[in-house]
């Protein structure tokens, strides 16, 4: 059985020679069994270093009789140069290593909010998107501190290009807690959760302001004052275009009298 899974990881393992070094990289899915060879001419009593460090003690790796490295179930973790290493006749050390590449589910995105009075804006940035190119983000939001589901900020999947997003019909004066995470062809990411309070609503506050200023010192005899001034205005007119209807309601009956009497 361990050799039929060897021969499966050497058919999904990537090998690569880099530019300019003799170390090979392998790149492997996160979950897999992986088997790493030595290179070296004489594989007996071969010694392995993991990131400089001797891994035999971890369980999930075993080294095999001709030498190469096996490794159960990798995770983020293994990911680094493994190097074997044997003591020549001449008492120095011949060494071997390889770049082992843990592919996964993408890595928790840094995310900041920026709010406003019912909108907030999130932004984010990709450090690492686990090996595989992402597929697309998802962002949700909720009141903050409460048993509320999660409510998903439109669109669902939003496209692998964005870094920023909107939400809108926020309560102003409010603590929401939002959450982003990226998916690749592993599967969904790690999630990165922040909260944002809402601004209060700036511009009632200040007309409210403007109407209320100096209400303290108003007197009502102004008021009185300054509604009969108005009131008295208003009359005033009233009774000047009566008189002017009622002028020129009498001109024609008058100049009609007039052309009777010439005749």
């Amino acid at each position: 059985m361990l050799i039929k899974q060897e021969f499966l990881i050497s058919v999904f393992a990537v090998l690569v020679f880099t530019t300019g070094s003799q170390i090979r990289e392998i790149a492997v899915d996160t979950g897999r069994n992986l088997t790493l060879p030595c290179s070296l001419p004489q594989t007996k009593h071969v010694m392995w270093v993991h990131e400089g460090k001797e891994d035999h003690q971890i369980p999930r790796l075993s080294v095999q009789d001709n030498g190469s490295l096996f490794l159960t179930e990798v995770d983020r973790n293994d990911s680094g140069i493994y190097t074997c290493s044997q003591e020549d006749s001449d008492g120095s050390d011949i060494k071997a290593s390889i770049k082992v590449r843990v592919r996964t589910p993408p890595p928790p995105l840094p995310v900041k909010v920026h709010p406003s009075t019912i909108l907030a804006l999130l932004l984010w940035y990709v450090e690492d998107t686990g090996g595989y190119p992402i597929i697309y983000f998802t962002a949700e939001y909720k009141l903050a501190n409460s048993d509320e589901e999660w409510k998903p900020i439109s669109p669902n999947r939003i496209s692998p290009n964005s870094r920023q997003i909107e939400v809108y019909k926020l309560e102003p004066n409010t603590t929401y807690a939002f959450r982003v995470w990226a998916t690749n062809q592993l599967g969904k990411g790690e999630v990165t959760e922040v909260e944002g309070h809402t601004l209060c609503n700036n511009q009632e506050l200040e007309l409210a302001r403007h109407f209320l200023q100096g209400a303290e010192k108003f007197d009502t005899r102004m008021w009185v004052i300054a509604v009969g001034v108005v009131m008295g205005t208003l009359v005033l007119l009233g009774v000047g275009t009566c008189l002017l209807l009622y002028q020129e309601c009498r001109a024609p009956s008058g100049t009609t009298v007039m052309l009777r009497q010439l005749t």
